[in-house]
């Protein structure tokens, strides 16, 4: 049997809550499953490691979508994502919606399908756009931008301001933290060093920094469904949604590098990460000498149910805020695929992406797993009108609170989502 993760009921001011985590021994972070590690590392690193979970050698016939439909899926896509890097034609006009602007930050609202940093392509990004109008270079020139638009107004008026306290600061020093390419949502931006420096000590430590996405996830995610699931106990069994109270919860799965899928990440289970050490192994006896297998890390995120909808008047699909405790890379992309709700429209971790769809588990994993998960035959009708409209990944950085690197009072940066 393959590793799966456990559901804790628990109640928060009356609502329906649950945490999702592994036991003690199949947490790959926690000092059990290290102490397990040392004591089977001489088998471990002479015997091949078998896995019941989701492979890409072989066909699951429970999943319907054959491995060569997958792996063709997968290139299909890889061509798709640098086809829309490199044909987007990315000016100010288009994509650079200012939020905020003062002589030390730069605070806007990313559309999907850009780019924050140019990348290796050195395609445009939003980076270029935020240091075209407010970097150096451009502060002792006023910018004309025709515009009714409230920020484009903005933008004409605070570009000609000049930092007075500090050093200004060249274009790759002014990003402060990112987005993938397919979310949306606020990004912050320092003009200065000194905002520069506070502002990444603000996102490192995490203390004074909370910031609050908005998804769309495939499916209804009904707590109900899964408390009642657990026991047999009427009290954790409740469909009453008359109250608007959906319910929320914490995901804690700790996350590594897919190393069936990289650059991708995974949830780490003790057999996935018993398979990377192998593969480095291997790796290292063919010439990679320097490559090292990673610590899975401990990943934590809090998820607030909003509404239950119908995406296009027809598909079922849950509104969900999600906060990230832990700031991995894919984080929330990966978690929500875990609890078998992957995010609308997600080219890697959705319906046959380039990761895995299950954030590494198998289907029958899934399936034994999550009681709300969203059916085969949802997923890829959904995917299906996703390509045929060019509707764009449903995850938004709506909200980021922070201590303002200059004044210290804490300030909030707000964008609605676009879906």
């Amino acid at each position: 049997m393959s590793t799966k993760y456990q559901i804790t009921p628990s109640r928060v001011d009356d609502k329906k809550w649950i945490d999702i985590s592994f036991s003690d021994d199949d947490d790959t972070t926690g000092i059990n499953h290290m102490k397990n590690k040392f004591e089977n590392k001489k088998n471990t690193s002479t015997t091949c490691v078998k896995s019941n979970e989701s492979s890409s050698q072989s066909y699951h016939p429970h999943s319907k979508v054959p491995e060569s439909v997958l792996q063709y899926e997968r290139q299909l896509r890889k061509i798709q994502a640098a086809d829309r890097a490199s044909k987007t034609n990315v000016t100010v006009r288009d994509h650079l919606e200012t939020v905020y602007v003062d002589e030390h930050v730069v605070v806007t609202n990313k559309p999907s399908g850009i780019l924050c940093v140019p990348g290796i392509n050195q395609y445009k990004s939003l980076l270029d756009l935020v240091y075209e109008v407010y970097g150096e270079k451009k502060r002792e020139n006023k910018i004309k931008i025709t515009q009714n638009d409230d920020s484009f107004e903005r933008v004409e008026k605070m570009s000609t301001l000049r930092p007075s306290s500090d050093e200004p600061l060249q274009r790759d020093s002014m990003i402060v933290h990112r987005l993938d390419m397919d979310t949306s949502g606020v990004v912050v931006f320092a003009r200065t060093r000194l905002a520069m420096s506070k502002l990444h000590k603000s996102f490192r430590e995490r203390t004074r920094t909370t910031k609050i996405y908005e998804a769309l996830l495939v499916g209804w995610f009904d707590i109900g469904k899964w408390l009642s699931c657990l026991e047999k106990d009427e009290t954790h069994a409740t469909n009453d949604t008359s109250d608007d109270i959906f319910g929320g919860g914490v995901i804690n799965l700790p996350l590594q590098r897919d190393h069936r899928h990289p650059p991708f990440m995974r949830v780490s289970t003790p057999e996935s990460e018993a398979e990377a050490r192998v593969a480095v192994k291997d790796l290292n006896n063919a010439g990679w000498k320097k490559l090292i297998a990673k610590r899975p890390k401990p990943s934590t995120t809090r998820f607030r149910i909003l509404s239950y909808e119908e995406w296009m008047g027809k598909y079922p699909v849950t509104r969900i805020e999600l906060t990230p405790i832990t700031g991995r890379t894919h984080q929330l992309r990966v978690h929500c695929a875990a609890i078998g709700h992957p995010i609308l429209g997600d080219p890697a971790y959705g319906f046959c992406g380039e990761a895995n769809m299950n954030g590494g588990f198998s289907d029958e994993a899934m399936t034994e797993m999550s009681p709300t998960r969203a059916s085969f035959e949802l997923r890829q009708s959904i995917e299906e009108v996703v390509k045929s409209s060019s509707q764009k990944m449903c995850l938004h950085a709506r909200k980021i609170i922070l201590d303002h690197p200059i004044s210290g009072e804490q300030v909030t940066f707000e964008a609605d989502p676009p879906f």
